[in-house]
């Protein structure tokens, strides 16, 4: 089969690893937007509790006018610090997971460069590999020729066959060239 063979399942091989790395980001941001789902739930249900702990103590103030305002100083202390405490650990674990995914998404990223970088030298020694095998083709062939071989070095001016040679001259009918073979 050859290069052309080991092109084409390299070629496979690329497209099937990138497939897969779809998969997985699709999977890692399907899981994040589910985890996110999940933290706006609990937000409004935790909202939705605390504005049902609000209620309640609006009603027990209204009800009980005559407390005593340390009592009353010491609850709304409490429930401030109920929620600055929340509140804090809802960003502490938004903070974490963010690092997390950040620190993921990194070496994610870093995998696929190295890979990248990798696939990129193997196709870099495989084209050295092939131009000294053409080169090697080359040369034998204009030995077998009888020629010396010619580099074709980049930028170099190409002449057509006719301005390098000459055009060729037309024969004569009947004049047959001698065969020199």
């Amino acid at each position: 089969m050859g290069i052309a063979g080991d092109v084409k399942n390299l070629a496979e091989d690329i497209v099937a690893s990138y497939d897969a790395r779809v998969k997985v980001i699709g999977t890692i941001v399907k899981d994040t937007r589910n985890t996110l789902k999940g933290f706006h739930a609990e937000h409004k249900e935790m909202s939705a509790k605390q504005a049902k702990d609000l209620a309640d103590l609006v009603d027990d103030l209204t009800k009980n006018a005559a407390a005593p305002k340390s009592s009353l100083k010491k609850k709304t202390g409490d429930i401030e610090t109920y929620v600055k405490n929340k509140l804090k650990e809802f960003s502490d674990a938004h903070a974490e997971m963010s690092g997390e995914l950040k620190k993921e998404l990194a070496k994610y990223v870093a995998d696929i460069v190295k890979e990248t970088k990798e696939l990129l030298g193997a196709f870099h020694d495989e084209r050295e590999k092939m131009a000294a095998h053409w080169q090697a083709l080359t040369a034998t062939m204009a030995n077998k020729r009888g020629v010396e071989p010619v580099e074709v070095e980049a930028g170099a001016e190409v002449k057509t066959f006719e301005e390098a040679v000459g055009k060729p001259q037309k024969r004569k009918p009947g004049k047959e060239p001698a065969n020199k073979c």
